[in-house]
């Protein structure tokens, strides 16, 4: 396993070629890209462009750990709207083309909203959004393939995929090698346990992202540093260890890089992850 720094971490105005310095310079192996509409990598970022921004993180030593954007949250496989479900889909290609260009193996994808955290009423039917999931991974799972790009499916507060079970089993329906799963370890603190949902998942897991939460703090105030909340780290990485996962460890949130590294390095050795902090 390796520590890897999610772009969200950056100012907005943050170019690539600063994202790739600071990673470097401050002990992170990989990173993790951001692809928007109006940021530094789009969408339509030329695939050259892509192809020298990969040759740019390899001169520096940054592996490019995979490739992310906010805008599934809008637009996903599972939208009562059959347009923006052609949309979500077109984005996939999008992202999968410009992962495979970047030497990202994997894109981070919320497939779907059955409703945000504060929605009293619902978006999608639950049975529905797994059915349209399933059908478009379905049908993504080959081109995935065709890239050898995971299409990585992320547990958030979407109301959906709430157990490490079902979420296996939609992966297993799916069968491919290159659709697994994205585990953030805060976001699912606020309904289970990170190392149960590993152990369950297995090699399922394609990515993980690093995040702390903070029981006593329920909703978005309970985010906090690494280290900071109530993740039993040695737990979570006793458990990827077990299960074999040797992927990147990705931080995803605020905060100042060499402070993140070095939580993360500690979380990896097992030491205090803050001074004075045994555990949670």
């Amino acid at each position: 396993m390796f520590t890897a720094l999610n772009a969200w971490t950056f100012a907005p105005e943050t170019s690539l070629d600063e994202q790739l310095a600071v990673t470097a310079s401050t002990g992170f192996a990989a990173i993790e890209l951001v692809l928007s509409d109006d940021g530094p990598l789009r969408p339509d970022t030329p695939l050259h462009e892509c192809t020298a921004l990969a040759q740019k993180a390899a001169d520096r030593g940054v592996r490019i750990a995979g490739l992310a954007t906010v805008d599934f949250w809008q637009i996903n496989y599972a939208s009562p709207d059959e347009a923006d479900r052609r949309r979500a889909v077109e984005l996939t290609l999008s992202m999968l083309d410009r992962a495979a260009a970047l030497g990202a193996g994997a894109i981070l994808v919320v497939p779907a909203v059955v409703g945000m955290a504060a929605d009293v009423r619902i978006r999608v039917g639950y049975a529905d959004a797994l059915q349209r999931v399933f059908d478009a991974l379905s049908s993504l799972r080959h081109e995935a393939e065709a890239r050898s790009v995971t299409i990585a499916i992320e547990n958030v507060w979407n109301r959906f995929l709430l157990s490490p079970v079902e979420a296996a089993d939609l992966i297993d329906r799916v069968n491919s090698p290159f659709v697994g799963f994205y585990l953030d370890v805060g976001n699912v603190l606020a309904f289970g346990y990170p190392e149960d949902w590993i152990t369950t998942l297995g090699g399922r897991i394609a990515r993980v992202h690093m995040k702390d939460y903070d029981l006593s703090r329920p909703g978005m105030a309970g985010f906090c540093p690494l280290g900071e909340g109530s993740v039993d780290w040695a737990a979570v990485v006793g458990a990827l260890r077990s299960v074999g996962y040797t992927g990147p460890l990705t931080y995803e949130g605020a905060g100042e890089p060499a402070d993140i590294c070095r939580r993360l390095n500690n979380i990896l050795a097992g030491r205090p992850v803050v001074a004075g902090r045994d555990g949670p």
